[in-house]
């Protein structure tokens, strides 16, 4: 009796051993913040494309005579084919940073080249842009496929909404770092700065810009996991600021509990939290 007593307590410590190591491992892959990391970084450097399209062709070639108002400052050489004075549509612009790394005013390294085609003006509803890279890095990610932005003309609150696609998006971290691919679908809302650009007010033109961002994404992260993304508060992109100041996403990993991503109350800083099930995280933004 005292044998099978010992047996039976020493079969009930290791399931508890067992179990409590299970349960340890479980939490440990469950804390895990590599797709919100690799979300966090595609939605950051597909922004940063965004904003310099729409800072070379929001102002319709205003901004080629004063480039080094530009956020990028003189980084990029910039061509348009037909000229802006010409009436002939579409019209493509490449945007090229050169073959080596060009610090813009704000501090991101750029390289490569960006071209958009694009069927009219940006403020005209109706049109259409899209975005092409070739050999494309920022901060040494290189970033690969296409963006379309589309003008849906004005919404109930009378500001102009965009519809905004990446498609087949691809980022290559430096130094082995991995590989991440992305795809979104989203609505950005111009609800500041409209009415200002590069050439009337200067900087202060562009940087009164803000959009608002609602929609989904979905990507495969460097460990190869496949996630979705699903914004449940509206984004608030002020344009030069380099982060996110405002808004939350839900991030589910496949086979994971989602992630809870807050972007702060307003404030431009690379400062976020992170909440999975009862446990909340800062989280630094690229």
């Amino acid at each position: 009796m005292k044998s099978t007593l010992s047996i039976l307590i020493l079969g009930f410590l290791l399931f508890s051993i067992t179990f409590n190591s299970c349960r340890k491992k479980d939490l440990a892959i469950d804390l895990t913040t590599n797709s919100t990391q690799d979300n966090t970084v595609a939605e950051n450097l597909f922004e940063d494309i965004r904003k310099v399209v729409v800072e070379v062709i929001d102002d319709e070639g205003a901004s080629m005579r004063v480039k080094s108002g530009f956020s990028f400052g003189n980084c990029a050489t910039i061509n348009i084919n037909p000229a802006w004075v010409d009436t002939i549509w579409p019209k493509v612009i490449t945007i090229d940073f050169g073959a080596t790394n060009c610090i813009g005013t704000d501090g991101v390294k750029r390289r490569g080249k960006i071209i958009v085609t694009f069927s009219d003006l940006y403020k005209n509803p109706g049109s259409v842009l899209n975005v092409q890279l070739q050999n494309y890095y920022v901060n040494e990610h290189l970033i690969e496929g296409s963006k379309t932005i589309t003008n849906n003309g004005r919404n109930s609150s009378n500001n102009l909404s965009f519809t905004v696609n990446v498609t087949n998006g691809k980022i290559t971290f430096p130094n082995n770092g991995g590989v991440t691919t992305w795809s979104s679908v989203r609505t950005n809302e111009w609800i500041a700065g409209e009415s200002t650009n590069l050439f009337t007010h200067g900087v202060a033109g562009i940087c009164d810009d803000v959009y608002l961002i609602t929609g989904n994404a979905n990507g495969i992260n460097r460990l190869g996991k496949s996630y979705t993304m699903q914004i449940t508060n509206p984004l608030r992109k002020e344009i030069c600021c380099r982060w996110l100041v405002s808004g939350t996403i839900n991030i589910t990993p496949s086979g994971l509990p989602t992630r809870i991503l807050d972007f702060g109350t307003g404030a431009c800083d690379n400062n976020a939290s992170i909440t999975i099930g009862s446990n909340t995280f800062n989280f630094m933004m690229f």
